[in-house]
């Protein structure tokens, strides 16, 4: 039984589309840069799939079919014009990285919030001018991006996030940032540049772990 496939780059719909549905035993899938508009909704069949790739392609949304696939870890679409994500992003209860850099996602849905087992967490270069306060239940998020997007605020909430050892908030247009975020024990890199900050929390400077300097 087939358990991994690479179609990167090989006009994937037209060749494999219509038997995704029989591959029961596939693990990982790479279907980058196909031009593709969306991907089929046979892909929740494949019950033991555990890594989608569909970065650089033209899919303008993910469907809610997506959401049911059981055992998915990693979910990489990144590069595409996906403008809304699904409102049960939330069943992917298994999902530990998630890029969805270089889209066009203004909103989140608050189910992404109770993804606890999220480590990894990329949505720089998209639309977004708020991060919901929910941001605080990912316990287990050790990276997150989202640089590049029209963030006027930080919620103090994300000081819950102790596992945080990447934070990117580089070209937004934030003023300030909460004190809480002296919290964050982890962290090794913070990017803040492209922003308007005009004083840094003075713990901030303090975090042994810091390898990027604030």
């Amino acid at each position: 039984q087939l358990t991994s496939l690479d179609k990167s780059k090989q006009w994937y719909q037209r060749r494999v589309r219509g038997s995704l549905s029989e591959l029961k035993q596939l693990k990982s899938l790479w279907v980058n840069y196909n031009q593709l508009h969306g991907l089929p909704a046979s892909l929740e069949f494949c019950e033991s799939l555990e890594g989608l790739y569909a970065h650089g392609n033209q899919i303008e949304f993910l469907s809610t079919a997506l959401c049911r696939i059981p055992k998915l870890a990693y979910l990489g679409v990144g590069r595409n014009n996906i403008k809304f994500l699904p409102e049960n992003i939330g069943q992917l209860v298994n999902l530990k990285e998630a890029w969805l850099n270089d889209n066009h996602i203004r909103h989140i849905p608050e189910s992404l919030f109770e993804l606890i087992n999220l480590k990894v967490l990329w949505m720089s270069h998209n639309q977004l001018t708020s991060l919901d306060k929910r941001v605080g239940h990912l316990s287990n998020l050790t990276d997150l991006s989202v640089s590049r997007n029209r963030l006027t605020t930080i919620p103090p909430q994300l000081a819950n996030c102790t596992n945080l050892r990447v934070l990117q908030l580089n070209e937004n247009k934030l003023v300030a940032l909460p004190k809480s975020l002296s919290a964050l024990h982890s962290l090794e890199e913070l990017w803040l540049n492209g922003n308007a900050v005009k004083e840094i929390p003075e713990g901030l400077y303090m975090l042994s772990n810091m390898r990027k300097p604030v």
